[in-house]
């Protein structure tokens, strides 16, 4: 127990007071009211004792959850006793040299802001796409080479999307970027249209191991342009004269109607705003 006086302003003890102090330990705590029980009540008992002109024993003592009190069990003469062990005489270890040679990556929540900040993400793409170090590389690969919203449309939603469903991680496909890479491109050179890529490509390619140009070939996916769809706009306005008729009406839902009739005529493989164009353009003349 160390005197009040001894006490500086600031709550530290001069070492060699505590050196000179005797200890007492306390045993048989078995939880944090008790903890805070035993404390009280030692600080009390010492306090008592060295206000009576009393020592305070260097001993082990027991807590008596019941009453709150502590009673002595046997005393300790040394050091030695309580198995205490001062430190090594160890020289300082200074790291501060260490900062300019240790490399430290971009931590998660750094590289989130700084995919807000650069790309212009919303903050939930920006979360899905930080999930972990390889998303993070493969977006930052897609975006240096194509329009970084598609980008990530791509890998946060697309690809994170498919791979959730079947209960796969970006690990197991970490050896085909380049085709997924591939299918983006695809899709930003308008060779098939992003619902085919979407729908049909990416869950052959993950579900049946294929590359993207394999499955569009087998399929038929290649967009279908100029006079392919000249042609099938011609004929779904010439089979559907109702809903040609409601469209002059006013009526919103002829033209997607139309548009469905020419998507289905070219097998999905016509641009659904270039087919929406060519109606208009032939209904308004």
């Amino acid at each position: 127990m160390v005197d009040a006086s001894e006490v500086g302003d600031d709550g530290a003890i001069d070492e060699a007071v505590l050196e000179d102090a005797n200890r007492t330990e306390v045993k048989n705590i078995s939880s944090h009211k008790g903890a805070e029980q035993a404390l009280a009540f030692e600080a009390s008992r010492q306090r008592k004792l060295i206000e009576s002109g009393r020592a305070v024993e260097q001993e082990t003592r027991h807590f008596n959850e019941t009453h709150g009190n502590t009673v002595s069990m046997r005393s300790k003469e040394e050091e030695k006793d309580y198995r205490y062990f001062r430190e090594a005489d160890l020289p300082p270890l200074r790291v501060s040299h260490w900062k300019e040679e240790l490399s430290i990556p971009e931590l998660p929540t750094a590289r989130r802001e700084r995919f807000v900040a650069e790309y212009g993400l919303s903050e939930e793409a920006a979360s899905k796409l930080t999930s972990t170090k390889q998303v993070a590389d493969f977006f930052e690969d897609v975006a240096e080479q194509f329009d970084a919203d598609l980008a990530a449309t791509w890998v946060a939603d697309n690809l994170l999307g498919e791979l959730n469903y079947r209960d796969m991680q970006i690990t197991d496909v970490s050896d085909r970027f380049d085709e997924v890479t591939r299918l983006v491109e695809l899709v930003a050179t308008d060779e098939i249209t992003a619902k085919n890529a979407r729908e049909t490509v990416l869950r052959e390619m993950l579900d049946e191991g294929e590359d993207p140009d394999t499955v569009v070939e087998r399929e038929g996916l290649g967009k279908t342009s100029g006079d392919a769809v000249q042609q099938a706009v011609a004929e779904a306005i010439e089979e559907n004269p109702d809903a040609v008729q409601d469209y002059y009406d006013g009526e919103g839902g002829a033209i997607n109607f139309l548009v469905g009739q020419v998507m289905q005529k070219t097998g999905g493989s016509a641009d659904p705003g270039e087919v929406n164009g060519l109606l208009r353009e032939e209904l308004d003349e």
